[in-house]
This record gives C-alpha cells, sequence and structure tokens, in this order.
C-alpha cells in the first residue's frame, strides 16, 4: 500500500533527521531557515573564526576579500573591521593575458566582418566563424555575444586558445536582446504591470527561461513570492503534509524493473555488489539505471544504507489546504504554456520540479504532475514547495510572464506606478542551456591542448527539466550537460573566466578527459553546479552486468580544480555543487574559496578510483538551504572495478586526501566532512572544522587526525567500519590525535559509541581510537555509549578497563584566540594558487 510506504519513509527515514532539522529550522537569521552560528556559541568565536576565514581566504582569491567579507557578515559580528574598497583589490576577470606573436584570428563583434581576414585591423565578426580559420589562437575584443547556436571545438581545433583582448570584458550570453519593445499598460492586476509583443523577436516556441533587465535576474511569476537570489527557503515556500502527496504514477510494489547484482568488493561487509535496477521506476532517468531501483530489501545489505528504499515519485499534490486558491490560467486546454511546480524532497536532501500537466479546482484542488521529479535520486514524498509560471501570480517587480501561445511578454516595472519600463532598459529573454562544447566523438581520437582564458559566460536557462541520470550509488542526479561540456578531450584548460547567472551547470567534463584543469575562474548566481565531472560506464547492455566496469577507461581523470572562487551556487537545482565528482579518478581540488551555497560545496558521489587530493581550501555558508550534509560530503554504495591503484583491475580505491583546510559546517551543513554511506579509504587531517559532528565514520578505512573541531554537537559517529572481517583488506576505522571543543553548553558532549571487539581478538577502543582531546563546559563529560551493549559512560569511566589510551577530557573552554591558533598550526601557510 503507497500510503503505507509513505508513513513508513515518514516515521523511519526522517525520525533520525527531524530533531536536527527542525532545530536548525528554528534558528532562523533575518528571516531565513538556518543560522549561520550554532545557539551558544560565545561571542568572540564566532568572530574569530570569520577572521581566519576571511584570512586564509585572502591568500587564495584577493581580488574576493570584499565579497568575503560580506559573506562572513565582518561588520556584525566583529565590531570595529572595515570593509575592505573593492576598487583598490587586484583584479583576476578580465585578464591581460599577452597577445599572440602570430597565428591569430581576431574577432569584433561591432566592427568586424566574417568576410574580413581576421587581422587585427580587419577581424571578423563572429566567434563561430573564426573558429573555422585554423588559427592558434582566436582573440576576442570587447562586448557581448548573443550565442543562438552552441560554438563548437573538435579535433580540428587541436593546440587553439580562444581569449579575450588583454583587459577587455567579453561575454557569452545565451539571452535575445529585447529591443524597441512597444510596452502597453496591461489590464493584469498586480504592481504597475505593463506588456510587449515579442512576435517579431520570439519567432520560434522556445520559453523565455528567465529575463535579465538592466543586468538583474527576472524570474517567472510565482506564488509564495521570492526573490530566489537573496531569498531562500523558508522565504517563499508553502508547507505540505507528507499525506498531500498523492500516489505514485509508476508504483514501485510490486517493483518492475530488471534487477542487477554483481559480486565486487567482498571484503566489503556494507556493500559488497554492484546492484541497482534498469527501468521500473526508474524509467524517467537517461539511462533508466539507478542502484535505488532495486528491491528494498536488497538496497545495502547490512545496516549501511540510511533510509533506503526502492525509488518512487509521488505523482501530485493536493493543495487545498496549503494553497487555497485557484487558477483559471492552469485549466486552459491547447496551450503551449506550462505551470511548474518545484518542491523540496522531505527531509530537504534535494528539490525536485515537475510541469503541471492537470489542475482540478475541486473539492481536493489536485495538481497532477507531469514531466519531472529526476532531479534527485532518492525519491519519496515532498515537503515544501512553490508554483511558479503562473500568470495570476505575476504581482511583484523582478516576476514575468512569457505567453508562448501569443508571444505577449508581461512585466512588473521598476518605474514609477503608471510609467513603464524605460527605453534605455536593456531586457534580455534568456533562452539557450549551453554555449560552448569541446569535444570529440571518441575517446581515441581526442580533442587536445584547447585553452578558454578571459572569457564571460552567462545568461542560460535553467536545466532542470532537461534529462538526468544518477551516475552512481550516491544521492544525486544531475544532467550531462553544461554552458560548457568537456568530453574525451586532453589537456583542456579553462581560466580566468567568468560564469554568471546561469540558469544549469558551469562546466561539465563528461566521460573520458585526461588533465583537465578549471582553475582561476570566478562562479556566480548559477542555478546548479559550477563544474562537475562524470565518467561513464555501460549499465544498461546485457541487463546491466557490465556497470561495474571501469577499466574501460571513460571517465575524468587527473582533473585539476585550483584556485577558483564558488559562491552563490543552486538558485535553481539545490542538490548543486562548487564541484561534484561521479566515476572520477584522480582530481585535485585545491585553493578554492567556497561560500553561499544550498548544498554542499564539494561531493563525491561514489568511490571509483579514488586518489583525490583536496587541499587547502576556505568553505563556509553551505547547505544553506539543505539537511542532514556537510560542506564536503561523500557516498560509495556501489564498487566499480577500475585500474587507478596499482595499474590493475582491482575494487579498491586509492586512499583519499582531505588535508589542511577551513572547513566551517553552519547553516544545514551538521557535519564537516561526510563520509556517509558506504565511503571507503579517506584520510581526513590537519583541518581546521568548526561546529556539527566532529566526524561520520560510514563504512570504512575512514581515518581522522590531528584535525581542530571547535564547538561541535557530535563527536563521531559509527564504529570500527565495514572493513573488519577480510584478510584479503583489512581496513578498520582510525580516530587519533584529533582536538575537539564541545558546543554543548548545557550538557555533556555526545562523543561516539563504543567500536567494541570482534572475535579475532580485537579491540577497536584499544587500538583505533586514541590520544585525542576534548574540552567541555565546566562539570559535563564526554559520553560514549553502547558500552557492553546498552550502557553509556564518561570517557574517564571507559579508560579504567584500558579503553581508548592517551586520550583526556578537559572540563574548561580554551581562549576563542587559543583555538584559532591552534587551527592556524594545523593548517600552515597557503600557497597563493594563482
Amino acid at each position: 500500500d503507497l500510503k503505507l510506504q509513505f508513513l513508513y519513509f515518514i516515521v523511519i527515514s526522517n525520525m533520525k533527521h527531524a530533531a536536527v532539522f527542525l532545530a536548525a529550522a528554528a534558528a532562523t537569521v533575518s528571516g531565513q531557515g538556518y543560522g549561520p552560528d550554532q545557539p551558544d556559541t560565545p561571542a568572540d568565536f564566532m568572530c574569530d573564526w570569520r577572521k581566519l576565514s576571511a584570512e586564509y581566504a585572502k591568500v587564495l582569491r584577493p581580488d574576493a576579500e570584499a565579497l568575503v567579507y560580506d559573506a562572513l557578515e565582518l561588520q556584525k559580528y566583529c565590531n570595529g573591521t572595515v570593509r575592505p574598497d573593492p576598487s583598490k583589490l587586484p583584479t583576476v576577470f578580465p585578464p591581460k593575458n599577452p597577445l599572440p606573436q602570430s597565428n591569430a584570428v581576431y574577432v569584433d563583434g561591432t566592427k568586424g566582418e566574417d568576410s574580413n581576414s581576421g587581422s587585427i585591423d580587419k577581424p571578423v565578426k563572429t566567434i563561430s566563424h573564426a573558429l573555422t580559420m585554423k588559427a592558434g589562437t582566436v582573440v576576442i575584443r570587447a562586448g557581448t555575444y548573443y550565442i543562438q547556436e552552441t560554438l563548437k571545438m573538435g579535433v580540428e581545433h587541436n593546440g587553439m586558445t580562444v581569449t579575450n583582448y588583454p583587459g577587455e570584458e567579453v561575454w557569452l550570453s545565451g539571452g535575445r536582446k529585447l529591443e524597441n519593445l512597444q510596452w502597453k499598460k496591461s489590464s493584469l492586476k498586480g504592481f504597475n504591470i505593463w506588456e510587449a509583443d515579442l512576435s517579431s523577436i520570439m519567432t520560434d516556441d522556445k520559453e523565455i527561461s528567465e529575463l535579465r533587465v538592466d543586468g538583474q535576474r527576472a524570474w517567472m511569476a510565482r506564488f509564495p513570492n521570492a526573490n530566489p537570489e537573496s531569498q531562500y527557503w523558508p522565504i517563499g515556500y508553502l508547507t505540505s503534509s507528507t499525506h498531500d502527496w498523492t500516489t505514485p504514477k509508476i508504483s514501485p510494489t510490486p517493483n518492475t524493473a530488471t534487477l542487477v547484482n554483481v559480486t565486487g568488493r567482498t571484503w566489503d561487509t556494507y556493500f559488497a555488489d554492484f546492484s541497482g535496477g534498469i527501468n521500473g521506476t526508474c524509467s524517467i532517468y537517461d539511462p533508466p539505471f539507478s542502484f535505488f531501483c532495486q528491491n528494498t530489501s536488497t538496497i545495502g545489505k547490512g545496516s549501511g544504507c540510511g533510509g533506503c528504499f526502492t525509488y518512487y515519485l509521488p505523482g501530485g499534490l493536493n493543495t487545498k489546504t496549503s494553497l487555497p486558491k485557484t487558477y483559471p490560467s492552469l485549466t486552459k486546454t491547447g496551450t503551449k504554456n506550462k505551470a511548474y511546480l518545484s518542491a523540496w524532497r522531505a527531509a530537504h536532501w534535494a528539490n525536485w520540479k515537475f510541469e503541471i500537466d492537470s489542475y482540478h479546482a475541486n473539492d481536493t484542488t489536485d495538481i497532477i504532475f507531469g514531466k519531472g521529479g529526476f532531479q534527485g535520486a532518492r525519491g519519496g514524498p515532498g515537503s515544501d514547495y512553490y508554483i511558479e509560471n503562473v500568470i495570476e501570480e505575476l504581482d511583484v517587480v523582478g516576476e514575468y510572464y512569457f505567453d508562448i501561445d501569443t508571444k505577449m511578454l508581461y512585466i512588473s516595472s521598476n518605474t514609477t506606478a503608471g510609467t513603464p519600463p524605460s527605453a534605455d532598459s536593456e531586457i534580455i529573454a534568456v533562452t539557450e542551456k549551453d554555449l560552448l562544447s569541446i569535444t570529440s566523438p571518441s575517446k581515441t581520437t581526442p580533442v587536445k591542448n584547447v585553452k578558454i582564458t578571459g572569457i564571460g559566460f552567462r545568461d542560460t536557462r535553467q536545466t532542470m527539466l532537461e534529462p538526468h541520470g544518477v551516475p552512481s550509488g550516491g544521492d544525486w542526479s544531475l544532467e550531462r550537460m553544461g554552458v560548457v561540456l568537456i568530453e574525451n578531450t586532453v589537456n583542456v584548460e579553462v581560466s580566468k573566466c567568468k560564469f554568471w547567472k546561469l540558469g544549469g551547470n558551469s562546466i561539465m567534463i563528461s566521460k573520458s578527459a585526461l588533465h583537465t584543469t578549471v582553475q582561476a575562474n570566478e562562479f556566480a548566481l548559477l542555478g546548479s553546479s559550477a563544474v562537475a565531472a562524470w565518467g561513464w560506464t555501460d549499465e544498461i547492455t546485457d541487463n546491466g552486468i557490465h556497470g561495474y566496469d571501469g577499466t574501460t577507461n571513460d571517465f575524468p581523470r587527473y582533473t585539476a580544480i585550483i584556485g577558483n572562487l564558488f559562491r552563490e551556487i543552486g538558485i535553481w537545482e539545490k542538490q548543486s555543487s562548487a564541484f561534484f565528482q561521479a566515476k572520477t579518478a584522480q582530481s585535485v581540488v585545491r585553493g578554492n574559496v567556497v561560500f553561499n551555497l544550498a548544498r554542499a560545496g564539494f561531493n563525491l558521489n561514489d568511490g571509483f578510483g579514488g586518489g583525490d587530493q583536496i587541499y587547502e581550501n576556505v568553505l563556509f555558508n553551505t547547505c544553506r538551504e539543505s539537511s542532514d550534509h556537510g560542506p564536503i560530503n561523500s557516498w560509495d554504495r556501489q564498487p566499480f572495478l577500475t585500474t587507478v591503484r596499482t595499474g590493475q583491475p582491482s575494487w579498491q580505491m586509492e586512499w583519499r586526501n582531505v588535508t589542511r583546510n577551513v572547513v566551517i559546517a553552519n547553516y544545514g551543513g551538521m557535519k564537516e566532512v561526510d563520509n556517509d554511506d558506504g565511503s571507503l579509504f579517506y584520510r581526513v587531517h590537519s583541518n581546521f572544522m568548526v561546529y556539527g559532528w566532529g566526524q561520520k565514520f560510514k563504512c570504512g578505512g575512514i581515518e581522522s587526525f590531528n584535525n581542530v573541531k571547535a564547538f561541535i554537537t557530535y563527536g563521531g559517529k559509527f564504529d570500527a567500519g565495514c572493513v573488519t572481517t577480510s584478510k584479503v583488506v583489512f581496513a578498520p576505522n582510525l580516530w587519533h590525535n584529533d582536538v575537539m571543543i564541545s558546543g554543548e553548553k548545557k550538557g555533556n558532549l555526545n562523543y561516539r559509541q563504543a567500536w567494541g571487539h570482534d572475535n579475532e581478538g580485537h579491540d577497536w577502543d584499544k587500538t583505533q581510537v586514541y590520544n585525542n582531546t576534548l574540552y567541555l563546559y565546566p562539570t559535563y563529560n564526554a559520553m560514549i555509549t553502547g558500552v557492553n551493549g546498552s550502557k553509556t559512560v564518561s570517557l574517564p569511566e571507559f579508560q579504567k578497563s584500558g579503553e581508548e589510551p592517551g586520550s583526556v577530557q578537559i572540563q574548561q573552554i580554551p581562549p576563542s584566540a587559543t583555538i584559532t591558533q591552534w587551527g592556524r598550526d594545523r593548517l600552515g601557510t597557503f600557497t597563493p594558487p594563482n
């Protein structure tokens, strides 16, 4: 019974998150859902962690010093600090790259003609024509170039550089300029609504995904109202009950998927097998395969898979209670216009977007969903939501409505009431989703040695309703596309570029891509992820039995994400990151500054190959809208066979290092490094971390040492792990020499659970946890649960039997300056990456 499944989901899956989620929701700031600091944090420490973050961010991105100051709210938390003058800071974009001495083609959108030679004195007009001229360098003069057909670079462009003219701003835009508009006062209700006929401009049936009005983002008319750039959950959302979400159109019971199960890492007691399901409820994905489309009874044998069940989606939403309105426009038939419903999945792990297929304004007021819902991998019922592209809701400045049938644009103008939009205003209709592809059809003949530098990319449409796939066993789904697509390449560099107000992913590094470098760029105000790397395995042929095989080398390897500024990410698709990777190995993520994100800063969706190095990054204000996550997040529910570790096929990944990072787990980022279901072989060391859980040990080979973890609410979750029973691979979790400061001012710190013994004589509490130092508020203790089965005892009591040697608890909180100095000692000196 589907209603019982919904109940099961809420009771079992959400029970463990409810307390944290509700507590975070209660800690509001300026009307937003989560607070930037935990309750009871000393005021001087709230200032000092911000100063430390700003100090290290300045080394990495000195040009962003004022932006970092604003994001940290230093003027609020550190009395007397002065905002840096942006005019006196260095600039990265546009760069002053030196001009080539020869073999160059020049582009000038204003003065050029495509019949010209392409010399500096006789430039061509279009970038697309310049790419056909087989030059070593394409130099683009200042201006905005409106790209209506994706620019394509292939093997014929090997060795080519595309760059701006030194010091000049070059922008590639996915919009159409709306010029010479004749505005008429509209009869629609709402503030200062005006209308214009776009039939001579919008000659196709494309939707206008967004507008730009004098560079500012305008959005589809919605309810509840909210500015998606500056206001985030719970502003702009309606609440719902679990029972409001209706029966799925594709039932998970019985599960009609073709089940896949291939034995892999036999030494892993949680996720030994490569498993999943093809079609069934996963028929909405591309390809139609997911780990979560297997039977509930087989997902993550043992206790490794948190809240897992066979994937399904609600078929609609009963809005009678939550949205007591009616919308005549939604009952119109024969129209090309689409209205949408965007919703958080329960527990805020991801959000969905649906086309509204039909609307029934009766006693139940049901909204029936059409296309959509594939934007996350987990499924279940929804929670908070809003509706958009509904003409009756056009009522505030910033909103618009475009009628595809009549080609009429309606906009709420920010001019004086009764005054139309200014004739001097620049209005851009955002219609295109991608701008540049650097691809080859085959990895055997890759595109080589291409460099894109000093180019701005802006104004592309949302891609939430483009085809999504589930890349591996993590919680994510995403679209294999980006404003810049890099696929089957070697040595591609994107540097000193700016990605600004885009609707989807900025850069997608797909399939075979070796030595891709993304360096010194700025990514800001993005609809989805900044950079995503996603390899490929064959999950469909022969009923999916080859999906585990990564030895075909169709994956990104040696990717370098260095010295970038990532900010305001997840405007539309909340399950997004600064850097995401799946089926990708040996990435270097270094020297990046990351803040103001809807979800994690860095997300590693699986353990494919491993060998990744994450160091000298600064992350804060992540997970501002999402729950049960961390600034750095990982999963590994599906084993893969690769040659990464030794050059020979192996199920075991190479170790990953997470070291010397500033990791602030504020807002909804309740775990610092969230090594979630199945995570293996992580060394997390010498980091300065603040808030949340000290460490999640959820599966095996996770080592935490030499970190400073300040004002934490939980020490470490789980035990010695899932790699403790085999002689082939033996990697119990390890935890030592961490310094932890309790954030529990009014009680004991839940330090950890007992790791226990095994039948082979291993005493995990004696050999795997030692020499930690815990600072507590006076009279309180560090508590250990599950001792001898069910007892909870203090650390000193636990140590009387010889467990956890060398660890100490000190019932005094150190001065804030001391804590941050310990952090600096661990971090050392960051090296400027650019």
